[in-house]
C-alpha cells in the first residue's frame, strides 16, 4: 500500500471527487449518502485494482467530479466493467459494450455511439430479412392451399411444405423487439397568477448562526411558466433551497409565500427519503392518493405505465432496486 505516499495519493483521488481540506477530515458517519458513495468510489480507485467494477458511479457526482472521473478512467490501464446511464460517460470511457436487453449477452466493439450505430444497422437488416421470410411463407401457404388434387401440383405442394417445415425447424427470423417506452402524461392544471411561489429576503443557516448563512436576503419568484435549474457544487445549498420551497425547512428571516391553490410534486435524491419501505408500490400509492381511488386495479394500471408489473407491484419496497423505487415516486 506504500504507506509513505498513502495520504497524498488518497488526497488526490478524494479531491478529484469533490472533497476539500475540511470535508476530507470529516467522519463518514456525519456525511450524506452521496458523499459516502464518493468515499466508497475513492476506496475502489485507491487500491489500483486489476479488475474494477463500477455500478453507476456518476449517480452521486456533480459535473466537475464526473469530468474528473471520466479523465481518470480514460487512463486506467486494467480491466474496467462499468454500468452507467450516462451516454456521454460511456462514450468517453468505454471501448466495448455488452447488450443485455433481451436477457442474453451480445458483444459490440466501440463506445456507446458505435454500439447504437451497429445495432441500428443490424436491426434494419433483421427486419428486412423478417419481412422477406414472411412474404415467402405467405406465398408458399397460398400455393399449398390452391394445389387441389392435381397430381403434379400435389407433388409440388408436398415439396413446398417440406421447405416450410425446414424453415420452422431451423427457427424463423423474429421481428426486432422494441425497447420499452415509458409514457409520461401531464394533466391540465389550474393556471395560477404570479407569483405562484415567492422568496422575500430569505436568510437561512442550519445552526441559526447568521455567520453560517447559506442564503442572505434572497428574493425571487416562481410562476407557472418557470423552468429553473439549480447548479453548483455539492454543499452550496441546492437541496436546502428545495426544502425551503416545500416547507420542510423554515427560514430564520424573510418569508416564503405560496399561492393557496399550489400543489407540489417532490422527487428526492434518495428514494428512502420518500418511501415507506414496508409497503408494496401498490399499497404506497393507493394509501398516499386514497382520495383519488381505493381500487388496486386502477393503481396497478398506473404503475404498469412505468414498467412495474406483476411481482414488482406486490413486492415490498425494501426488496426493489433503487431504479424501481424511483419509478414509484415519479409515477
Amino acid at each position: 500500500m506504500d504507506p509513505a505516499t498513502f495520504e497524498s495519493r488518497a488526497a488526490v483521488i478524494l479531491t478529484g471527487l469533490g472533497f476539500n481540506s475540511t470535508t476530507i477530515k470529516k467522519m463518514t458517519k456525519d456525511m450524506s449518502g452521496g458523499w459516502r458513495m464518493r468515499v466508497a468510489l475513492a476506496k475502489a480507485l485507491f487500491v489500483k485494482p486489476t479488475l474494477l467494477l463500477l455500478d453507476d458511479p456518476t449517480a452521486h457526482l456533480d459535473l466537475e467530479a464526473c469530468v474528473w472521473l471520466e479523465e481518470y478512467l480514460k487512463h486506467f490501464d486494467q480491466t474496467l466493467v462499468l454500468v452507467s446511464h450516462s451516454q456521454d460517460f460511456l462514450n468517453g470511457v468505454c471501448t466495448n459494450m455488452i447488450d443485455m436487453r433481451l436477457k442474453k449477452i451480445t458483444m459490440y466493439g466501440g463506445n456507446y455511439d458505435a454500439y447504437i450505430k451497429t445495432r441500428t444497422e443490424q436491426e434494419t437488416n433483421q427486419m428486412k430479412q423478417y419481412h422477406k421470410q414472411q412474404d415467402e411463407i405467405v406465398h408458399i401457404k397460398k400455393f399449398i392451399a390452391s394445389a387441389g388434387t392435381y397430381a403434379n401440383l400435389v407433388k409440388q405442394a408436398k415439396s413446398r411444405q417440406k421447405i416450410l417445415d425446414k424453415m420452422e425447424a431451423d427457427g424463423l427470423i423474429q421481428p426486432v423487439a422494441p425497447d420499452k417506452v415509458f409514457s409520461f402524461k401531464f394533466p391540465e392544471v389550474e393556471r395560477l397568477p404570479p407569483p405562484v411561489l415567492a422568496f422575500d429576503n430569505i436568510s437561512f443557516a442550519y445552526d441559526g448562526n447568521p455567520e453560517h448563512n447559506l442564503y442572505t436576503d434572497l428574493s425571487f419568484g416562481v410562476d407557472m411558466d418557470s423552468r429553473i435549474a439549480l447548479v453548483g457544487p455539492n454543499g452550496v445549498g441546492k437541496s436546502t433551497l428545495l426544502k425551503l420551497m416545500t416547507g420542510e425547512l423554515e427560514c430564520q428571516a424573510g418569508r416564503v409565500s405560496k399561492h393557496t391553490h399550489i400543489k407540489m410534486g417532490v422527487y428526492s435524491q434518495h428514494s428512502s427519503d420518500q418511501l415507506d419501505l414496508n409497503k408494496s408500490p401498490l399499497e404506497f400509492v393507493r394509501d398516499k392518493y386514497s382520495h383519488i381511488s381505493q381500487d388496486f386495479q386502477y393503481w396497478r394500471g398506473q404503475l404498469g405505465r412505468f414498467g412495474l408489473t406483476g411481482e414488482g407491484q406486490t413486492a415490498k419496497m425494501a426488496t426493489l432496486s433503487e431504479g424501481q423505487r424511483s419509478r414509484v415516486i415519479v409515477g
